[in-house]
């Protein structure tokens, strides 16, 4: 009887063990490590009453993502080179600058830095810090390659010219 109650035992392990993994396949990863989805947002355009992008939007895109602040010299410095591949980029390729807003004195500085500058490519505003928190930016700049299909590619900390940003998205799927 002992060998019968252990045998049943064993088989509802076996039997749990293989559901458990079997729904663990089926869920998707999201966070910032490569290879899983990359954290979805959705925020609104710095110069745009109230329109907001998500990155879920761009599915189907190749898709850079950078993280800057107006005070941030080496944020500064790289804007140029993120304008001159966006003029001249594909159209399967989107490019984002999300603003670290809640970091800023205040929206106006990035707003004039902007203006003041003439860049054209989209400029998000995360005046609650929630996609910086999630994409988890401990400085700035830091810029991520998403493929088509909203998985994370790879990043960059720090600063990167124009050379850097076409290896890295020459890569993208």
């Amino acid at each position: 009887m002992k060998k019968i109650i252990a045998i049943l035992v064993l088989v509802g392990l076996l039997g749990y063990a293989f559901w458990q993994y079997s729904i663990d396949q089926k869920r998707e990863v999201v966070g910032i490590e490569i290879g899983n989805t990359a954290p979805d947002f959705e925020l609104p355009l710095i110069d745009k009453d109230g329109e907001m992008i998500s990155l879920s939007s761009l599915k189907g895109k190749k898709v850079v993502v950078n993280f800057w602040a107006s005070w941030c010299k080496p944020c500064r410095e790289e804007m140029p080179e993120i304008q001159k591949y966006y003029e001249t980029r594909n159209d399967d390729v989107e490019v984002l600058a999300i603003n670290m807003t809640a970091s800023e004195v205040k929206v106006e500085n990035a707003k004039n830095f902007i203006d003041g500058k003439g860049y054209t490519f989209p400029i998000l505003l995360d005046e609650k810090n929630r996609a910086s928190s999630d994409y988890e930016v401990l400085g700035l700049p830091v810029t991520f390659f998403i493929n088509s299909d909203g998985t994370l590619n790879d990043f960059i900390r720090g600063q990167m010219d124009l050379k850097m940003m076409k290896q890295y998205i020459n890569k993208l799927d």
